[in-house]
């Protein structure tokens, strides 16, 4: 059989990411949680981003990490649905780190009063993903999401190329694959890891911002979660 070239990859791509899709959503139904977490914090950080409720003034930081953080929860989550299960977790990683940032915020005010007055040279040195980490572990962990082997597994499986670097492998034979292809340990694996990232980071935004119906139904999730 030809591989299509041109358009025809085009449509064969949009064919593809059409039958991905559909195989993907009864596995997804089965993880009604998960769903809740990802909807809900999609839903407070879209409202902090865009001062839905209330704006607060300012420099709007806190805003625009939080559309950041939207954008890439959405991008996240449609990769998990077509298949590029890799390609979603490595956004997560990024998530992980905001995830930080926004941790360090709570725990160490001066730090971020320094991380917002900074210029290039000294967020390089200073506030870079494993900078934030150990400021993280001396103030005690708290809510840190990327911790060292959390942020070090991320990298190493699914954002840095290393000799044995396979694509888009989740599934107990070892098979990679090449285009978006549904995989259930790939699609149940994935959501999870989404909706921890979001639901750390949503929880902070909304308790930042006051959006308090939606800190308490996130609450009631990681609580039924917990259960």
């Amino acid at each position: 059989m030809n591989i299509p070239t041109g358009f025809d990859h085009i449509e064969m791509l949009e064919a593809l990411a059409v039958k991905t899709r559909q195989e993907s959503i009864a596995v997804e139904m089965e993880q009604p949680t998960e769903l809740k977490m990802i909807g809900t914090s999609l839903s407070a950080l879209y409202q902090a981003a865009t001062c839905h409720q209330k704006c607060h003034g300012g420099p709007h930081i806190l805003e625009a990490l939080s559309g950041r953080t939207y954008n890439l929860g959405v991008s996240a989550y449609i990769l998990i649905t077509r298949g590029f299960y890799d390609e979603a977790l490595n956004l997560v990683r990024s998530l992980g780190e905001i995830s930080n940032l926004i941790t360090l915020s709570v725990v160490d005010k001066a730090g971020i009063r320094e991380w917002l007055s900074s210029d290039k040279k000294t967020r390089m040195k200073k506030f870079s993903p494993a900078q934030v980490r150990r400021a993280l572990e001396r103030q005690g962990r708290h809510l840190m999401l990327a911790d060292g082997d959390w942020y070090s597994r991320f990298c190493e499986t699914y954002t840095h190329v290393t000799p044995e670097t396979k694509p888009n492998v989740h599934n107990d034979a070892g098979l990679p694959y090449v285009g978006g292809v549904y995989q259930e340990d790939g699609l149940r694996n994935s959501l999870g890891e989404l909706a921890t990232a979001l639901g750390v980071i949503a929880l902070m935004v909304s308790k930042y911002v006051g959006l308090e119906e939606l800190f308490d139904e996130l609450s009631s999730i990681v609580d039924t979660a917990e259960r």
